[in-house]
């Protein structure tokens, strides 16, 4: 009697415990965020939702005055986030490594050109390019270097490192395949555009079901074999190149279809097979896109966000920036942030002009504002979301992390 009696006592104190609520909480699963735009298929979103409203938990100088060099004023390097660590590159010629919660750096490494790419972290590796066309392969543990491989120019693109190997693209139209271990090389396609002034195309090849999606100077889309580099299909989309850095022109797939701007600043969906046209969506000025599943299509232009069904062309939502022009976007959980910038010009006077970036949520059921927060330079790379927090590379290099207050 007295043992059932204890018995019984124990099963009430645990009842009693859960209760309460003092039972072990759950564990909470942060996401990655370890590539250009979050992925090879370059969807630009996480499922992971971020708590609103943000604050900077930290920020870093990573563009130190050098009297002997000037650095270019815009930073094109997005932050990436893998395991609690930040890794961004700034044109101050260094690649830093940083603890996402802290911000403090645990370790740089100097590569002696600018770096742009955005780098992509892999397993043990870290991989990036530099604008002497330099990819490097680091562990990233302590940054040492465990090869290089050098291309024939500035390398502005973010590998893709997917079945034992690398892919990248570099300024002169090239395409490469490089050993993942070893950067030996596999094979190379070269455009051969053979243009007298080659736009400088900030743009990436995106990766799906083993084909390479890459957009070109000539303005041409080409899917090639990932592992021959052969040409599958090519689309011209773009007869000349006005602003080539503000438009995005890293392709994105998703649901069977490849998705780029054109000429219009429209967004085409072409067969992800065949480069066949699927559909053209220009219910604004397109520079920047997401294809949030297979009915919603986000399509960001200068000054207004707006919300399509793809299927029908129905506007589902439009919203103003507050800040014009935009320069990016992404999509975190429920939210969808959207990274803009002002000049501002006292009395009028150019050498008084002060740039003034922001930063906004809005929510992706009715584009209504849930957070906004100003930021003190223009961001020109795009932001990264994941590990709880937001990541901003400003053009002044400051490296900010906004997490939840």
């Amino acid at each position: 009697m007295p043992g059932n009696f204890s018995k019984r006592l124990i099963k009430a104190a645990a009842v009693l415990f859960i209760l309460s609520g003092c039972a072990a909480p759950k564990a909470v699963v942060h996401k990655d965020w370890p590539t250009y735009l979050n992925g090879y298929q370059r969807a630009n979103m996480t499922g992971e939702n971020l708590t609103l409203p943000l604050a900077i938990a930290w920020d870093r100088n990573v563009s130190a005055f050098n009297l002997f060099k000037a650095y270019p004023k815009e930073q094109l390097s997005s932050p990436v986030i893998s395991n609690g660590v930040l890794y961004a590159g700034s044109t101050n010629e260094e690649f830093y490594t940083v603890d996402f919660d802290s911000g403090k750096t645990l370790w740089k490494f100097d590569s002696g050109y600018p770096v742009e790419a955005t780098a992509t972290v892999e397993g043990q590796s870290v991989y990036f390019g530099s604008s002497d066309g330099v990819l490097r392969c680091l562990d990233r543990a302590n940054g040492k270097e465990a090869w290089r491989f050098t291309a024939r120019s500035e390398i502005l693109s973010s590998p893709v490192v997917t079945g034992g190997r690398v892919y990248f693209s570099s300024s002169d139209d090239r395409v490469y395949a490089l050993d993942a271990k070893t950067g030996e090389k596999a094979w190379s396609y070269n455009r051969g555009t053979l243009q007298t002034v080659t736009p400088r195309i900030y743009a990436s090849p995106a990766w799906s079901n083993g084909r390479l999606y890459v957009f070109f100077s000539d303005g041409t889309l080409v899917s090639l074999s990932a592992d021959t580099g052969k040409e599958a299909w090519s689309k011209k989309l773009v007869k000349r190149f006005d602003n080539a850095r503000q438009t995005r022109r890293t392709p994105l797939v998703a649901g069977g279809a490849v998705y780029a701007i054109d000429d219009n600043n429209a967004v085409e969906a072409l067969s992800e097979d065949t480069g066949e046209v699927k559909g053209i969506y220009n219910i604004i000025k397109a520079y920047d896109f997401i294809a949030l599943d297979r009915n919603r299509l986000v399509i960001a232009g200068e000054s207004q966000v707006a919300m399509i069904d793809r299927l029908t062309g129905a506007v589902l939502w439009k919203s103003d920036v507050k800040y014009s022009p935009l320069t990016s976007v992404f999509a975190a959980g429920d939210a969808l942030f959207v990274v803009s910038k002002r000049t501002i010009k006292p009395f009028g006077w150019d050498f008084l002009s002060r740039t003034k970036g922001r930063i906004q949520a809005l929510s992706l059921k009715d584009g209504g504002t849930l957070w906004e927060k100003g930021v003190g330079s223009s961001v020109t790379a795009n932001a990264s979301a994941g590990d709880a927090g937001v990541a901003l590379l400003t053009d002044k290099g400051l490296l900010t992390v906004f997490k939840t207050k």
